[in-house]
């Protein structure tokens, strides 16, 4: 059973992945390329790091208020679905980036904050349609992501 202080940790491990990109991010070019392939920079990692943390705080959002969230016309890869998405923000600058990169972590926390303990357990349909679980997963998901690209954005600015 999910208690109240794991529930402080599972938050404080996800502030902790934020905070500790945040830091590497001091140090590195935001217009720095990571993945020669796709030409994505620091800045698209963080927009789409910020575009998944946005829909996983709406799939437990609505959870939360009893209905499910899928990502609507999202294909089987999700690679279209990420491409949309950064081409949308290359319109944005990098400042604005980097804000929509913190909104969307704070709506994440927030939306973690505001369901209560005994839902935690609870059968809810992850945002990309094809899996089901509970919160703690999908967080430590989201954790996961965040550690994956911040050491990828490492490995490319020779940070460390």
């Amino acid at each position: 059973m999910m208690s109240a202080e794991d529930k402080i940790k599972l938050l404080a491990r996800l502030t902790e992945a934020h905070l500790a990109t945040r830091t590497i991010l001091e140090k590195a070019d935001l217009r720095l390329i990571v993945f020669a392939d796709s030409g994505w920079r620091v800045r698209e990692i963080l927009g789409h790091v910020a575009t998944w943390n946005q829909q996983v705080a709406m799939s437990v959002n609505a959870y939360q208020a009893g209905k499910e969230y899928l990502i609507p016309d999202l294909d089987e890869d999700e690679v279209d679905f990420n491409e949309k998405a950064v081409s949308e923000q290359k319109k944005l600058s990098d400042q604005q980036i980097l804000d929509e990169w913190e909104e969307a972590y704070k709506e994440l926390s927030n939306a973690v904050q505001e369901v209560p303990v005994e839902r935690f357990p609870g059968d809810m349909l992850y945002p990309w349609g094809n899996e089901r679980g509970d919160i703690v997963t999908l967080v430590e998901y989201m954790i996961d992501h965040i550690i994956e690209h911040r050491d990828e954005i490492v490995k490319a600015a020779q940070i460390l």
